[in-house]
């Protein structure tokens, strides 16, 4: 990790990751009470959907916080850097989930358009739209270690 910037913005910046931790905790719990009330079971499997990538994002964000106070050592939650090894195991099977899930995105994106007659009818045209946004970020996520893979070799 990189510390040539000034331990003032570092503190400044490891203090809003715990407060956002704090302020989600309380959302996390708020939702889980909502979602255990619900009899409608098509509007507890999205708010479900909710308190999992909140949860997710809960998780990532004290693991950000703990990088950034330095609890998880220095080269905690930095850039990927490969040695030529890991880059020879990582390379090709990054590149083909890349294209699998590029796939996956534009077939979804069919499957959407193809469900809009049923958009106020049932939750099946939403659920597919989410699995699309899911998908465009798993192209991101490899994109990125497919960016400093090609960077470093």
């Amino acid at each position: 990790m990189t510390r040539r910037l000034s331990p003032e913005w570092w503190a400044e910046i490891s203090h809003e990751f715990q407060a956002h931790v704090r302020e989600e905790a309380q959302f996390l719990h708020a939702y889980r009470e909502l979602a255990d009330g619900i009899a409608d079971e098509g509007v507890r499997l999205l708010i479900e959907l909710i308190v999992d990538d909140e949860e997710r994002h809960h998780a990532l964000m004290a693991r950000i916080a703990a990088a950034a106070r330095g609890d998880l050592g220095e080269d905690a939650l930095s850039a990927p850097d490969l040695s030529a090894d890991e880059l020879d195991r990582l390379l090709p099977p990054t590149e083909q989930f890349l294209e699998a899930e590029r796939e996956d995105r534009r077939r979804l994106q069919e499957l959407a358009r193809t469900l809009r007659p049923l958009q106020d009818e049932n939750l099946w045209p939403l659920l597919v739209e989410l699995m699309e946004m899911d998908t465009r970020k798993h192209v991101r996520i490899l994109e990125y270690l497919h960016h400093h893979m090609r960077t470093t070799q």
